[in-house]
């Protein structure tokens, strides 16, 4: 499945807004990003003070939570509770095992579509057989994701403040962008850089690089916050700033880079946000 949404590519020093669905920003240039805020961009020259970072949140589980998606599964499959949990675990499970492979084996495949293969799988350990628009309003939970407490409040007084504030996430732009919207969180954003750009997924240094890139900026210019510690790892490791929004209060990873600075909650970000 692809959708459409407005980009803008940069070729060069030329510049063009259009309406591309995901399978033309595979071929795009690898400078892709998705317009938020009506008659503006992100660019090189828009007057942001030196000491003002560009903020790159994680999308899902960072920004919205995705445990509403064990409530959909219960609703649509009826089956007992430790069943649903069960099948919950699995297709997150799979979902990142697959993005990782997908990058391993240089075999690109939108999120989107990633997160449908790891639903199917789920479902099949488990001999469940949904038709076809079970399965799909399933997926599309994925949509309808609400946002964590003070998401847009912490979105918002950083942007006051002077910082860029972007998504840096593996989903697909159009996926991206509808999520954004639904959760209510477009308005708050400058903007959303997707993986989808360079067709790999964190925690490829090539992810961290495109959104520096995209944000022309250097790497150690922009800062990731996320509440995954293996994404966080793999900022750091490409020379990101991190902040790592760790709500269950868990180790940091044993490999990769630790965070630059550790919070419970979003709005905690927005408190010193630069701060080591």
């Amino acid at each position: 499945m692809s959708g459409s949404g407005t980009v803008w590519i940069r070729i060069g020093h030329e510049e063009a807004t259009t309406v591309v669905d995901d399978a033309a920003l595979i071929d795009a240039d690898p400078f892709v990003f998705v317009h938020h805020r009506a008659g503006e961009r992100i660019q090189g020259n828009r007057p942001y003070p030196p000491d003002m970072a560009g903020i790159c949140f994680d999308m899902y589980g960072t920004l919205c939570d995705t445990s509403s998606v064990r409530a959909r599964l219960g609703e649509e499959l009826d089956v007992a509770d430790r069943l649903v949990a069960a099948v919950d675990e699995v297709w997150r499970r799979k979902q990142l095992q697959y993005s990782y492979q997908s990058a391993q084996m240089d075999d690109y495949e939108p999120f989107w579509e990633i997160t449908g293969h790891a639903l199917e799988y789920a479902l099949a350990q488990f001999d469940l057989d949904p038709d076809a628009s079970t399965r799909e309003r399933i997926r599309e939970t994925y949509d309808h994701l609400e946002p964590f407490p003070g998401a847009a409040e912490t979105l918002d007084r950083l942007s006051t403040a002077g910082h860029e504030v972007v998504v840096l996430s593996n989903g697909n732009p159009a996926m991206l962008e509808r999520l954004a919207e639904n959760a209510g969180l477009r308005s708050h954003l400058d903007g959303i850089v997707s993986a989808h750009g360079v067709r790999t997924f964190k925690p490829d240094p090539s992810v961290y690089e495109h959104a520096a890139e995209t944000l022309d900026r250097p790497l150690d210019d922009c800062r990731l916050v996320s509440s995954n510690a293996w994404d966080v790892a793999g900022a750091g490791n490409a020379g990101m700033a991190t902040t790592w929004v760790n709500r269950r209060r868990n180790p940091p990873e044993a490999i990769g880079a630790h965070p630059d600075r550790e919070v419970t909650t979003l709005p905690d970000v927005a408190d010193d946000p630069c701060s080591n």
